[in-house]
């Protein structure tokens, strides 16, 4: 009952925001807005007002999936009510022109449209199956949102490193991971989570294509960025890329729309983009700050009337995308939280934050060009241990399409060339000189490179058109681009995924036979699809049974991007759903990558926490010299912070040829104190046992308690392994 509730109020709740960024869009467009920024605007309002009420309930520590409800419901009334209420047919009649436009752009591309569904549907659907798997969503997107969700607020989340780090980075992402975890309070439906901001992109690289000159075929451009293996990767996976991209492309469509006819719902929904960009990752901030820069620049006309458009802009991107950087100004740190971000590194302070930094593309020159490997990231992984792909042999055309942008479209589209090939440039030049390349890292790195591979697709497609390229060649060309997409993806589908799918091909081919049964189904659509929907929630039992009970095998043979170490300590994880009901985990490990959030179980049944080892305990990174929690260690100040947390569990993790934390040595000098229920190599789970007096305790040498107990081991490793 309680998932068919969980599938239900998650429903509901995407309607509601859905519902507040369609009357937002209207607000801010009026109603006789064309369907494509009507739907961009749609989708950009939803997201940031989502991102913007989370937050801030957040900050008041009210964030509650019941709060937060009635908040979109008095959203959406007053939008309705106020400062004139809508009528119903100004209601009705943009959402009708919108889905008839969609209908027809569908059909006018039958071709492109089936295959990109196949692709997206099948990446959907595989995901909808599995748990969360990739490596930054386990590292720290889903340990925030789920974090907050238990906690009510927006604090930086406490660790050790890196999340000492992670805990203070920007996480517009973990917002909106919030809004599809809260509803169920379950990670079941998370994976599809950025869905909406996918279709956002696909529709915003469409609308810069029309604003560069492709009046007829921009859906071209559309079908071809979504296509691209590493935008369809991610689509079903909680990275924050996809929204990253998506709230800049947005932002470059109502942007290059402002630089021409200057209006205030242009102003705000482009600065609406920025926010959502700079509030999502770091580059996101560097990215948007160029992206506004050069609209601005590029802009002509009355300026008394631009500069108030101007500063709502600016204010809509500082509340969308300032918030986390306030906040860390607030709680002690600079708003990037760079001194957190050194702790851990190797390489001096000054050798860690020079440019081009450290193992860049631009400082791995031998490697990145004369041996291939930073042209073989853009033209697709074939490394089995990394699923990102690339953008794929679309990479040679689109590499002189932006080169030649500015000068290649229409004279009367410059300023909007300039300004896209700029931001090609801009991002081009981040991907080659900040992030790590090295060892592999280079295949993951593309995803930086998503909005600029948006513009230039706007670009190929609108230089086809202005030059005079036949409708067969482009739409030939662009099919071309969508199958090689899709060929390079090479979904692993479960067996419960191809048998969907097969049913689903059943349909079509009945259909597809039947002359009758078309028109019964044309008849009858509302009921079907009705029907479908239902069938969809009287089936959360079920998805909720096979995820639970799938979930330990999933995190230890399948990954979603690339591998991780989550196989390394699965075991301890599939242990803790099967036997380890509610309470709090204290994760200490010495393992970089030491993932926490897989313990907190897949309804987020238990918390799963840092307990600091120093008597001094303070509960934020920031209150520690260059953020360390873990300074002067203490085994009985560590003792008293494990009764204060409430501490029921703790799992000790070390790293292939690597040490065991200290904590680990504790535990195995005080078996009265805890009870060993699962040990591997690298991983062991104690539970810690009540306080007995001095007389009742076991001396030296006696057997632990809870010796022999079923899934127990005798003893726990020592510190050495």
């Amino acid at each position: 009952m309680l998932d068919l509730l969980g599938a239900a109020l998650t429903l509901l709740t995407l309607g509601l925001l859905g519902l507040v960024g369609y009357l937002l869009a209207l607000r801010l467009l009026g109603p006789r807005a064309e369907p494509l920024p009507l739907a961009v605007a749609t989708l950009t309002a939803a997201t940031g007002q989502a991102l913007a009420v989370a937050f801030l309930l957040g900050l008041l520590a009210a964030l509650r999936i019941e709060v937060a409800l009635a908040v979109e419901a008095l959203a959406a009334a007053a939008l309705i009510a106020w400062p004139r209420r809508l009528a119903a047919a100004e209601l009705r009649a943009p959402a009708a022109a919108l889905a008839a436009a969609v209908r027809r752009r569908l059909r006018a591309h039958p071709a492109l449209s089936l295959a990109l569904f196949h692709g997206v549907a099948s990446e959907a659907l595989r995901n909808l199956l599995r748990p969360p798997l990739s490596w930054d969503a386990l590292h720290y997107h889903l340990l925030l949102a789920a974090t907050w969700l238990q906690d009510g607020d927006v604090r930086p989340v406490f660790g050790a490193f890196p999340v000492n780090y992670y805990g203070y980075a920007p996480a517009n992402g973990s917002l909106w991971l919030w809004w599809w975890m809260a509803p169920s309070h379950s990670e079941l439906y998370v994976n599809l989570a950025f869905l909406p901001q996918w279709a956002l992109l696909g529709l915003a690289v469409g609308g810069v294509a029309r604003r560069l000159g492709a009046e007829r075929h921009w859906p071209l451009a559309a079908f071809a960025a979504l296509s691209v293996p590493a935008v369809l990767r991610f689509a079903a996976t909680p990275y924050v890329d996809i929204l990253t991209a998506a709230g800049l492309l947005a932002a470059a469509y109502f942007g290059l729309r402002w630089l021409r006819e200057p209006a205030w719902g242009e102003a705000v929904l482009a600065g609406a983009g920025l926010g959502i960009a700079a509030g999502a990752k770091v580059l996101g901030a560097f990215y948007a700050l160029a992206l506004g820069l050069a609209v601005v620049a590029a802009a002509r006309g009355d300026w008394r009337r631009r500069l108030p458009q101007l500063g709502a802009a600016v204010l809509a991107a500082a509340a969308l995308g300032g918030g986390f950087y306030l906040r860390n100004l607030a709680v002690g740190v600079d708003p990037l939280a760079l001194e957190c971000e050194a702790r851990g590194r190797d390489e001096p302070r000054a050798e860690a934050h020079r440019l081009p930094r450290a193992s860049s593309v631009a400082d791995l020159p031998e490697l990145m060009w004369k041996r291939g490997e930073a042209v073989r990231s853009l033209l697709g992984s074939t490394e089995p241990a990394s699923l990102e792909m690339g953008v794929g042999p679309v990479v040679l055309l689109l590499v002189p399409a932006a080169l030649v942008l500015p000068f290649a479209v229409a004279r009367r589209r410059r300023r909007e060339g300039w300004v896209a090939w700029s931001q090609i440039a801009v991002e081009t030049a981040f991907w080659a000189i900040v992030p790590y390349a090295a060892y592999g890292h280079i295949y993951a790195n593309t995803r930086y490179l998503l909005p600029a591979f948006g513009l230039a697709f706007a670009a190929a497609v609108a230089i086809g058109e202005t030059r005079g390229a036949g409708e067969r060649l482009l739409r030939g060309l662009a099919l071309a681009v969508v199958v090689q997409g899709l060929l390079m993806l090479h979904a692993e589908l479960p067996q419960g995924a191809r048998a969907a799918i097969g049913v689903a091909d059943l349909a079509v081919a009945l259909l597809a036979v039947s002359p009758a049964a078309r028109a019964g189904a044309r008849a009858r659509w509302r009921l079907l699809a009705a029907a479908a929907l239902a069938l969809a929630v009287l089936a959360a039992p079920l998805l909720a049974r096979f995820r639970i009970l799938d979930r330990g095998r999933a995190l230890r043979e399948e990954f979603t991007v690339h591998v991780t170490p989550a196989p390394l300590y699965a075991d301890v994880w599939e242990w803790l759903d099967a036997h380890g009901g509610g309470g709090t985990v204290a994760v200490a490990s010495s393992a970089v990558n030491g993932f926490r959030y897989p313990a907190m179980g897949p309804r987020f049944e238990r918390r799963s926490i840092y307990v600091n080892l120093n008597a001094a305990d303070l509960r934020s990174a920031a209150a520690y010299p260059r953020c360390d929690p873990r300074v002067r260690p203490n085994a009985e100040a560590w003792l008293a912070n494990l009764r204060r947390a409430q501490v029921r569990w703790v799992h000790l993790i070390r790293e292939p040829r690597s040490h065991w934390p200290i904590e680990a040595k504790w535990v195995h000098e005080r078996p009265e104190r805890f009870a060993v229920r699962h040990a591997d190599e690298l991983s062991v789970l104690v539970e810690v046992l009540p306080e007995r007096p001095a007389k009742e305790r076991p001396r030296p040498g006696d057997a632990p308690p809870d010796a022999g107990r079923p899934g127990a081991p005798d003893r726990a490793p020592g510190p050495g392994g």
